[in-house]
């Protein structure tokens, strides 16, 4: 606080003087001027002021850095900036974080049963050429074989492997027996492993709890697909520890998903009417984007608008959360194509729980895009000319909204494309077919 001054040139003051005598005491007032130069006095003032100024403009200036830096920079040390490009879309910018789903989602998934392996249609030969291309020794091949219930017609056969086998693998082994199992969905533990990617594996434990001597027992059973490292027997690891609170520890740990926080970087100099073209394709967005750009426009030096602001109602309401049994009805079940083909959709159409319904739609609705994504299309990932293995929405610079798999641990996030692409890596290349709602502008 300022101290208070006074001003005249004159300054005075009564003081309150006391004399005692012989006979008694007296108390009288008595003036006393004291007279000074302006000069003076104007010197006082600085030497009493310059010190108060400079204390309130360094306060003023290190509170406006850290509104600054908690508004427009809050990117906090040690968040992986990722590389953007501008376009139709603006100038983005982009970090990596992690999200696990909440360990009260957890407690009652902690029973991961011993799996039984399905080689489906597999003739006896094919079997024992898996197992060889495999690199198994002539031990395992043996084990493997006895170990084999083969259906009457020898098409196909089941395999219930010893722990002590499945611990033993290596992890090329264990890439090259798992990747054919992941291909039938009875494979649940390989069909729907648990994954991280490849570059950015110093992520998947950092900060979790979890001891060290149980994140060196999940490294030994993890393979790689491409640019992902995936992990699919938790039924190895689980029993091993020493209570639910662990366990619950390490799933969580276990089911983190990288995603991306984007922000749109808008200054006075934005075209605002190109970015409202982009955002604003569907839905009267317009009226709901259109304000907040102009309001962010008139801020001296730039804002960063998180792009969750321009999202359809369906996305907004879902991003970087996981599914509620008090939620939406179907979407503590129903799969990526139900949550893409519902990204206009508010409440979401449980008709898009039907694949028939889905190909229809997009037969009758929508049309096809060979590239040039926008905002709002339909990116499908697809093993086959037939088969879609998973579906996103595109939302601007290869980055989508998507649900990866109908699991309740599965959140609903940002990704880039090619980084989805390496999420659902099979031993076959997956493309990539865009459709476009017809009535887009």
């Amino acid at each position: 606080m300022l101290p208070v001054r006074q001003t005249e040139s004159d300054i005075r003051s009564g003081i309150l003087l006391k004399q005692k005598n012989g006979m008694s005491d007296k108390q009288w007032n008595v003036p006393v001027t004291v007279r000074t130069s302006k000069r003076w006095l104007s010197l006082f003032a600085v030497i009493t002021l310059v010190p108060w100024c400079l204390i309130l403009i360094l306060s003023t200036q290190d509170q406006t850095k850290r509104i600054m830096h908690g508004v427009l920079h809050d990117e906090p040390d040690g968040m992986r900036q990722v590389p953007s490009s501008k376009g139709p879309w603006g100038d983005l910018r982009i970090v990596n974080i992690v999200i696990e789903p909440p360990e009260e989602s957890l407690v009652g998934q902690l029973d991961f049963q011993k799996p039984t392996w399905f080689f489906k249609g597999y003739t006896t030969n094919e079997f024992d050429g898996l197992l060889r291309s495999a690199g198994l020794s002539p031990e395992q091949q043996a084990e493997l074989k006895k170990a084999a219930v083969w259906s009457l017609s020898k098409v196909g056969c089941t395999v219930s492997p010893q722990d002590e086998f499945t611990m033993d693998l290596s992890s090329e082994s264990r890439a090259a027996l798992y990747s054919a199992l992941s291909i039938f969905p009875e494979n649940l533990y390989q069909n729907e492993p648990f994954r991280f990617k490849a570059d950015m594996a110093d992520n998947w434990f950092a900060k979790s709890d979890v001891p060290e001597a149980t994140i060196a027992l999940v490294r030994r059973l993890t393979y790689t697909r491409g640019s992902a490292i995936l992990f699919s027997d938790p039924h190895l690891v689980l029993p091993r520890l020493g209570s639910d609170l662990e366990r619950v520890k390490l799933l969580k740990a276990l089911s983190r998903q990288s995603t991306l926080i984007v922000k749109l970087h808008v200054t006075p100099d934005t075209d605002i009417m190109s970015l409202v073209n982009y955002w604003a394709t569907q839905n009267d967005l317009e009226k709901d984007i259109k304000p907040l750009i102009e309001s962010v426009s008139r801020i001296p030096g730039g804002f960063n608008i998180d792009i969750t602001h321009f999202l359809t109602r369906f996305a907004r309401k879902r991003i970087y959360t996981y599914p509620r049994a008090d939620g939406d009805p179907g979407e503590m079940v129903y799969d990526c194509h139900w949550n893409s083909m519902n990204f206009w959709n508010d409440p979401p159409d449980n008709r898009f729980a039907d694949k028939a319904y889905v190909i229809h739609t997009l037969e009758t609705d929508y049309e096809s895009v060979l590239d040039g994504y926008r905002f709002g299309d339909i990116i499908l990932f697809m093993k086959s000319d037939t088969e879609a293995i998973h579906s996103a929405v595109y939302i601007a610079d290869n980055i989508v909204f998507t649900k990866n798999g109908p699991s309740q641990h599965s959140p609903w996030i940002l990704m880039q494309m090619d980084m989805l692409t390496s999420h659902y890596e099979t031993n076959v290349d997956l493309k990539i077919r865009g459709y476009r709602k017809k009535h887009h502008h």
